[in-house]
């Protein structure tokens, strides 16, 4: 099976989120969840009643659960949480850029899993180059 864009092969989150990390972490939020919503299973996004912005994300993804909250100021808290049979055993607060770069691989490898997954991560990196 080959990928519609060569690009695709080369290019990875972990790369994007690197890139955007330095732009507009606002922005970059809303991205991941309009991408992560739909192709990873267990996602949970919070969102603001009025005017429906992201407020949290939680991410499970293999024995880790990967949190990330915006503060009414609008700075962000990142949160790696290990977990066993679905409870939270160890709590990591983490700055944003090492929770970006953290969670860039660990989403590459589960999107890269399912053909589903691969056809979200083409389009949502090809619309991050355009």
């Amino acid at each position: 099976m080959s990928d519609p864009s060569s690009s695709f092969e080369s290019a990875s989150v972990a790369a994007v989120l690197a890139q955007r990390s330095r732009d507009d972490h606002r922005e970059l939020v809303d991205d991941l969840v309009a991408l992560l919503a739909e192709v990873v299973p267990g996602v949970q996004v919070k969102r603001a009643l009025l005017r429906r912005h992201v407020q949290s994300i939680n991410i499970p993804l293999g024995e880790f659960v990967y949190a990330l909250a915006r503060a009414p100021d609008g700075s962000f808290h990142a949160l790696r949480m290990h977990t066993v049979r679905g409870v939270a055993i160890r709590s990591d607060p983490m700055a944003i850029d090492e929770f970006l770069a953290e969670l860039g691989p660990a989403l590459d490898a589960e999107l890269r899993r399912t053909e589903r997954g691969r056809a979200a991560l083409a389009a949502w990196l090809n619309s991050t180059n355009s």
